[in-house]
């Protein structure tokens, strides 16, 4: 009877298997070799993990779970995908996803035990709703556009008045801000927080572009390209 039942379910697994192909190739998908960003979507904010300074510094406290992932887009999705609330691009289906002690749910979340920080949120109206991080930056550093390495770190003076502006910028979306860009002059910038982690952003400094959603100011403009030139 043991027996029985143990190729029953083999052939079970067998067809479940078989119908997942079969749906696949039905659909047609995935329809290219995609090279997805690491994203994840929940409760209608993007969010991504590929930048390493995210996780770097002290270990991040889980806080309470807010959902999981529903739809792993790798080997699965088309190209067309549109992304939905649950969809991740590498977690397996069921990975559970958690607030950050210290952080806004809409600003970073602990998934798979790597950290992601939002990407694209419509609800924010400014960055300083977008990014929660008013009263935790430590210092502010410019990265080389060749290959990100560490060039310099702005005074603290530079750093506290380059913030100050930039968290009062109005937030206009990814879509919208680099529509604006017509020029390959870029100066990569990264903020480092208290607890030691860090992310990077990129501005054109000839629009007054940031790839973050926003348009600069001219005392931002004049800070960045006065650090720049100073290490050139």
């Amino acid at each position: 009877m043991a027996k029985k039942l143990s190729v029953l379910f083999i052939l079970l697994v067998f067809v479940l298997s078989a119908c997942s192909s079969f749906k696949n190739a039905v659909g047609g998908c995935p329809d290219a070799e995609i090279s997805w960003v690491d994203v994840v979507m929940i409760n209608g904010i993007k969010y991504e993990g590929e930048d390493e300074g995210l996780s770097e510094g002290e270990a991040p406290e889980k806080g309470q779970k807010i959902g999981e992932v529903r739809y792993m887009l790798a080997d699965n999705a088309c190209s067309n995908h549109k992304l939905r609330n649950g969809d991740a691009a590498f977690l397996p289906v069921g990975t559970e996803i958690f607030e950050i002690a210290g952080y806004r749910s809409d600003f970073r979340v602990l998934a798979g035990n790597k950290v992601y920080q939002v990407s694209e949120n419509k609800k924010a109206k400014t960055i300083s709703e977008l990014l929660d991080i008013e009263g935790k930056v430590k210092k502010m550093s410019l990265e080389s556009d060749y290959d990100g390495s560490h060039v310099s770190d702005f005074t603290e003076q530079e750093t506290v008045d380059f913030v100050e502006e930039f968290l009062s910028l109005k937030y206009a979306g990814y879509d919208k801000a680099h529509k604006k860009i017509n020029s390959d002059n870029r100066v990569f910038l990264r903020i480092h927080l208290m607890d030691g982690s860090s992310f990077n952003f990129v501005y054109w400094p000839d629009e007054n572009v940031l790839n973050l959603g926003a348009f600069g100011t001219e005392e931002m403009k004049e800070i960045v390209l006065g650090r720049k030139g100073i290490e050139e």
